[in-house]
């Protein structure tokens, strides 16, 4: 099968975004980010994704990216898309990045253009592409998030989508129209269009063509995210909707006002899966915050099993 066509092929379900476990001296505890990616692996996840916010980009070095994007492929091995992603590199440094991916043996890597760099000029946007592509043969996501900016033209994440190294695009703009104009200027396209963060929205982009979705509940509950899932491709959309009143609704307005990132974290600890909730830089373990968020887990999902 082609290279390409088959990342496309893969890229359907609940997409896990890669959170970071961090030791108390502020580095990536790789041991620890092994087991919980092996983990992951053993539920059936289809897509694991390294992403900005998520895997804390910004408080790490080139290195650290390296290192945990060659580490991260080897752990996966193929039981699952292992897809990485570049930070807010020039040119230059982007062409090494993709050929270390390439030699890693990571599935494909996001492309992470700084929103300040232009990138809603579509000029701009399909000229970063235009020098990268290129470096390494390694299947490429495109990645919309403007910073507020206006949004990423659509004529330009379709004309990209024409080149079959080019398999996706992770939205992080507007959730509904913006979203759904993606799908529908791409559909004739191997192309796959991914939901930047709820069920909700892949509830209705599902339905007009988008296969993937980011999922907030995935990292820690890899069960509700596939079971979700399984019910939109069987067309059971009232049972669907069921799931998003009943979990998602909930944690996301809480775990908002407890600090998101935060709650995340703090929820992968309590369900065994990291050593700590350690954010970084060190902010210490928060216990009166971290208990807050248990009692929220236990309201929505009910009582804490540990998965390992």
């Amino acid at each position: 099968m082609d290279r390409y066509k088959g990342v496309v092929d893969r890229l359907k379900g609940p997409v896990v975004p890669l959170n970071i476990c961090f030791t108390a001296e502020g580095t990536i505890d790789y041991p620890a980010q092994r087991r919980y990616v092996n983990w992951l692996c053993e539920q059936g996840v289809p897509v694991i994704l390294l992403t900005y916010g998520s895997s804390e980009f910004s408080l790490l070095g080139d290195e650290d990216l390296w290192r945990l994007s060659a580490e991260m492929a080897a752990e996966v091995a193929g039981r699952a898309l292992m897809i990485g992603s570049t930070s807010y590199w020039n040119v230059a440094t982007c062409r090494k990045f993709l050929q270390h991916a390439e030699e890693s043996g990571l599935d494909g890597v996001k492309v992470q253009m700084n929103p300040w760099m232009g990138q809603t000029d579509p000029a701009v946007f399909i000229a970063y592409h235009d020098q990268i592509q290129d470096a390494a043969p390694i299947p490429l996501l495109l990645w919309c998030n403007s910073g507020g900016g206006g949004g990423v033209p659509i004529d330009a994440v379709a004309e990209l989508a024409r080149r079959p190294q080019v398999v996706g695009v992770k939205n992080d703009e507007d959730p509904f129209g913006y979203y759904y104009n993606l799908i529908r200027a791409t559909i004739d396209e191997d192309f796959a269009v991914i939901s930047g963060g709820q069920m909700r929205n892949i509830a209705f982009g599902y339905q007009v063509g988008s296969p993937a979705y980011l999922c907030t509940i995935a990292p820690f509950r890899p069960d509700i995210a596939l079971e979700f899932y399984g019910l939109l491709v069987a067309g059971d959309y009232d049972a669907a909707w069921q799931m998003v009143f009943r979990y998602e609704d909930t944690w996301l307005t809480r775990a908002g006002e407890l600090e998101w990132l935060f709650s995340i974290k703090t929820a992968i600890h309590l369900h065994g899966l990291f050593p700590e909730h350690h954010m970084a830089p060190l902010r210490g373990q928060d216990s009166a915050r971290a208990e807050q968020v248990r009692a929220c887990l236990e309201e929505v999902f009910g009582a804490i099993k540990p998965a390992i």
